[in-house]
């Protein structure tokens, strides 16, 4: 499915990282994985996260490249795409799972907490597209044009609807899908696919949660979400862009993009009112809940 395609896959040293690494690997891919090695607050560094999951391919029969380097730093990420191509001469996929979790209320959430988890999610996700599409575009400009289309895969997650506690994870996974939109727009004309998914599993980031309590890793381990990733980084993806896919054991689904549910027109010529607002209310959001509560868990 991926034979002759190069992947670059970010936060692979673990969880949905490391399956993906090694999904793309056994559908054909050579794959350039990265990883500090962090723990799930973002704390200290160990370049054998990375290492592991090279050799996890390496055994299966696969080929793989270890890359060390802080996804938010714009000069990394623009030499981690120099030297994949100076080592296997193409990229033609990248894929961020990067992550760390610091979590609060929001009435105690401090600006160090949410500077890290903004920092690496979202500044993350800009600084891995930022160079990747520079580099495509001026291949796509001088090659006239790919033979298959590229691919990048944001990693957002439906706790980007909200959930207690995290406030800084969800407006970041939030912010991802915005750029991820915006990014499928700016790319097209390159032949740039750029999608985002929406994962659900049971790792060391979710351990956890309370909407993780009692689940079987066996049902909903991280190997159960590759599917996804695989699958959007391949032909058989092809002309998809701009869409969110949401993954959870046996379930798969397309995410709506926000839209608007109804709208009315002001009867007056000055425009809405407050006023106006008020007495309309009901008829504006007749069967529509407006106490939205729920949970992205």
């Amino acid at each position: 499915m991926l034979e002759d395609r190069v992947c670059i896959v970010c936060g692979g040293g673990g969880g949905i990282g490391e399956e993906t690494a090694v999904a793309l690997a056994d559908t054909g891919a050579t794959v350039v994985v990265n990883d500090l090695g962090v723990d799930v607050s973002g704390e200290g560094e160990d370049e054998s996260a990375a290492r592991q999951t090279v050799e996890r391919i390496e055994r299966e029969g696969g080929e793989a490249m270890a890359h060390f380097g802080d996804v938010t730093d714009l000069d990394y990420t623009e030499r981690l795409v120099e030297e994949t191509v100076a080592e296997y001469g193409a990229v033609h996929a990248v894929a961020n799972f990067a992550g760390v979790l610091r979590d609060g209320m929001l009435f105690k959430m401090d600006e160090s907490q949410w500077d890290a988890v903004v920092d690496v999610h979202l500044k993350g996700h800009f600084s891995l597209l930022r160079n990747a599409a520079s580099h495509w575009r001026e291949r796509y400009k001088a090659e006239g044009g790919f033979d298959v289309e590229r691919s990048f895969v944001c990693v957002s997650s439906g706790v980007s609807v909200g959930n207690v506690g995290q406030a800084n994870y969800s407006a970041a996974k939030a912010g991802v899908l915005g750029l991820m939109r915006t990014a499928a727009l700016e790319l097209d004309q390159y032949d740039v696919r750029v999608n985002a998914m929406w994962p659900t599993a049971l790792t060391r980031m979710t351990e956890d949660l309370p909407g993780m309590a009692g689940v079987d890793e066996a049902d909903m381990g991280p190997q159960h979400t590759t599917a996804v990733p695989v699958f959007l980084a391949s032909e058989a993806a092809e002309g998809v862009t701009g869409c969110t896919l949401a993954i959870a054991g046996d379930n798969v689904a397309i995410v709506s993009d926000p839209e608007r549910e109804r709208t009315l027109s002001a009867e007056g010529e000055d425009g809405w009112t407050a006023t106006e607002l008020a007495d309309r209310w009901a008829e504006l959001t007749d069967g529509h809940e407006t106490r939205r509560l729920s949970s992205g868990w």
